[in-house]
């Protein structure tokens, strides 16, 4: 079963050149940025091993009092009242006010 080569439609392409990106020059950070980061990470990472060798925080005893009192102390001031009623959107009412004050 041998049969004669016929042609064939097939083109092969050439690969894609990829070209290299040029290497960009290293910009480095100013002192007091490179200091302030450095400051942070070095707090957090304190602040991660302290909670692991104490623990978490435990309620004081004196605490439980000011839980189990029947009025508790105001905290801080209250929250102001806002002088602008809040501004809810409701298109039927609006489609119905502007029907209303439009002659037909």
């Amino acid at each position: 079963m041998t049969r004669t080569p016929t042609e064939s439609n097939v083109y092969y392409l050439p690969a894609p050149v990829v070209e290299e990106p040029a290497p960009r020059a290293a910009r480095c950070r100013p002192v007091g940025a490179r200091l302030r980061s450095a400051w942070w990470r070095f707090r957090l990472a304190l602040t991660e091993i302290r909670a692991i060798l104490v623990g978490p925080r435990r309620i004081v005893v004196d605490d439980y009092a000011a839980l189990l009192a029947d009025e508790p102390e105001p905290v801080g001031r209250p929250c102001p009242r806002r002088l602008v009623p809040a501004r809810v959107i409701d298109f039927e009412r609006a489609r119905l006010r502007l029907r209303a004050g439009r002659p037909e």
